[in-house]
């Protein structure tokens, strides 16, 4: 939540006088609602930041989304990992310049699991009459974007919603506010949407919901596109139009995903596109259930990750034990497979569309280790330990225990990991989450008799000479009065034995470990515990995210400890770090007689007597020692 203020000035006298002040909450989420994601694509972003550095909206601000009854007062360089160019950057933008930086960071997957270092593009500006800086980030593959008019809406989604019940594979829409529907208060309608140029009015013909009534389907049921027909519906068009280009252009995906011959289809469980635009297709229909998490591209691990790498992106479903199914070729075991979709027409600029991916059986991970090294992993490891790992370090693939896909590397062989940092073929990056949340127990104390009884002190009265004389020696005396009556009585509460435990979240800080394929991209390498030695070799697999690792099998000792990648709690010394660059504002509301902003350095003093203060500090001795 942001409050914004400005003072309220009577202009009725010869000189101005303040009355009051007036202010407006909104919340963070409906000012990210306002990010031109048509625009800048779904990785794009846009945040704001005060003259202390503090964010007002970022979409990595977990208290917008409930994670924090209270949200913090963040950092940019606290949300974000630090470096020197990001420094300079907010600097800029906490001195209200306008400008914009393209510079290399790590960006965080929105799992938290992954890390990617590449390039983001960081443009700038002060936002007028106010104290904040607005920027925004964009990705190279989204420098440029297509400009798509002329496509009609009702006549693409209707065509859309009768193709739908005869298609061979599940049309899924993004859950965005394309489109805002007016709320009624009393007779009167109100827009529940802040305008601007790109919010027009979609549909002027009769209510073409009712003509749709008969054709319910799980399509229609999705509210996006019911609200993109409603004619009384306020729509950002330059979005709705993506979504139909969208729609459009890959109408024939279905003849394309029929037409995989047969003995590769059987290999795979689902073939899928999602897009810019919020349109995600799934073939077949029957595994549309799989992607209910998956249809928003803003959010989904599989989008970013594809579009920040020029490769395909293998990912298992993560596990923390080995809570696997039995069956080796069970659904829950699939691996997905990702890459983006680069449009490379002249007009297009090598701007990214979309993303396109299948989930594939584990069974073809066996053939695919086979076919890397027949020697040593075409048996079920007897003589050699294979694995396939991402770029993460996570097991992909491996020809030993199924229950260790999907965990990470360290948790499973903690020596060879620990070889594999030290010798750069992975590198560690770690940054702390001001953001997180720890659970706590507390015991439930029972109540106790009667606790005695603190008289209310308002701070205002506090400052009075009256209070001083007067309300302070009533306080003291009821104080002692209450607390010679009830000596008898418990005056705290006891813990009972049978105390209920109660759980709940607090704020805390937890260190984030992430890690990155390093420099080496092929190495052997030697483990010894306890005069056991235990070759191994690393190897990455061209044009994709993963890393081979064939291991020696040898009945050894693990002499090291588990490499974990779990957020662990963590209390950092804040004194040691720089102060960060702040800035007070300069902005003031004060005019003088010819009307013009008067502003000084700083705040005006107030001036105290020492003898009022003196003779206040006095009387209380007073007070108190007539009372002993």
């Amino acid at each position: 939540m942001t409050t914004l203020t400005m003072p309220v000035y009577n202009k009725t006298s010869e000189f101005e006088t303040i009355v009051g002040v007036m202010g407006i909450d909104v919340t963070t989420g409906e000012m990210s609602t306002e990010t031109p994601y048509q625009k800048i694509g779904p990785i794009g972003y846009s945040f704001a930041i005060n003259p202390n550095g503090y964010i007002v909206f970022h979409p990595k601000l977990r208290a917008q989304e409930g994670w924090l009854v209270e949200p913090p007062n963040l950092d940019l360089l606290e949300v974000e990992y630090e470096n020197e160019a990001k420094k300079q950057v907010r600097k800029n933008m906490i001195d209200g310049k306008q400008g914009n930086e393209r510079l290399e960071t790590y960006i965080v997957s929105e799992s938290g699991r992954y890390v990617v270092n590449t390039n983001r593009t960081y443009h700038y500006t002060r936002v007028s009459n106010t104290t904040f800086s607005l920027g925004v980030v964009l990705p190279d593959y989204v420098q440029n974007y297509p400009t798509i008019t002329g496509i009609p809406v009702n006549q693409t989604i209707q065509d859309l919603l009768s193709k739908s019940n005869s298609s061979d594979s599940a049309v899924l829409v993004a859950p965005w506010k394309y489109c805002t529907l007016p709320q009624r208060i009393g007779e009167k309608e109100m827009e529940v949407v802040v305008g601007n140029e790109a919010d027009v009015v979609i549909g002027n013909e009769t209510n073409m919901m009712e003509n749709y009534t008969s054709e319910v389907d799980d399509l229609w049921q999705q509210t996006p596109l019911q609200d993109m027909i409603n004619p009384t519906a306020k729509c950002r068009d330059s979005l709705v139009q993506h979504f139909l280009w969208d729609v459009t252009t890959t109408q024939g995906m279905d003849a394309v995903w029929k037409g995989v011959p047969e003995e590769k289809r059987n290999l795979t469980e689902a073939m899928f596109l999602g897009t810019n635009g919020g349109l995600t297709r799934v073939f077949p229909v029957s595994v549309q259930d799989m992607f209910a998490d998956m249809t928003d591209p803003r959010a989904a691990d599989y989008y970013s990750r594809a579009m920040d790498m020029d490769v395909s992106v293998y990912s298992a479903p993560y596990r923390t034990g080995s809570n696997w199914s039995a069956d080796p070729n069970a659904m829950d075991l699939a691996i997905t497979v990702v890459r983006k979709v680069v449009l490379s027409a002249a007009k297009a600029q090598n701007y990214a569309a979309a993303v396109v991916g299948v989930k594939i059986k584990p069974n073809k991970f066996e053939e695919l280790m086979t076919s890397v090294s027949v020697a040593y992993c075409s048996d079920r490891g007897d003589s050699h330990s294979c694995y396939l790992l991402d770029d993460g370090a996570f097991v992909i693939h491996t020809n030993q225990d199924s229950g260790d896909v999907g965990r990470f590397f360290g948790e499973v062989e903690p020596g060879v990991m620990n070889k594999l940092i030290n010798q750069s073929v992975y590198e560690r990056v770690q940054v702390y989450d001001f953001q997180a949340i720890c659970v706590k127990k507390e015991q439930i104390p029972s109540a106790g008799s009667r606790s005695f009884y603190i008289p209310s002190i308002s701070l205002f009265e506090a400052l009075t000479l009256k209070w001083w004389t007067t309300g302070l020696a009533w306080a003291y005396a009821n104080f002692n009065l209450y607390s010679s009556l009830f000596t008898s009585f418990s005056a705290s509460a006891h813990s009972s034995s049978a105390a209920a435990e109660e759980t709940k979240n607090e704020p805390c800080v937890k260190l984030l470990t992430q890690y990155h394929f390093g420099d080496n991209a092929d190495h052997s390498s030697d483990i010894t515990c306890n005069n056991c030695t235990r070759r191994f070799h690393s190897v990455r697999v061209k044009q994709s995210n993963l890393l081979l690792l064939v291991i020696e099998n040898k009945d050894c000792d693990i002499c090291e400890p588990v490499v974990t990648q779990k957020p662990m709690p963590a209390d950092p010394n804040m004194c040691e770090d720089q102060p960060r660059y702040r800035r007070r504002p300069k902005d003031c509301y004060e005019k003088d007689k010819s009307n013009k902003l008067r502003c000084t350095s700083g705040g005006e003093s107030v001036h105290v007597s020492m003898l009022l203060l003196i003779f206040h500090l006095a009387l209380v001795v007073l007070i108190f020692n007539k009372s002993d």
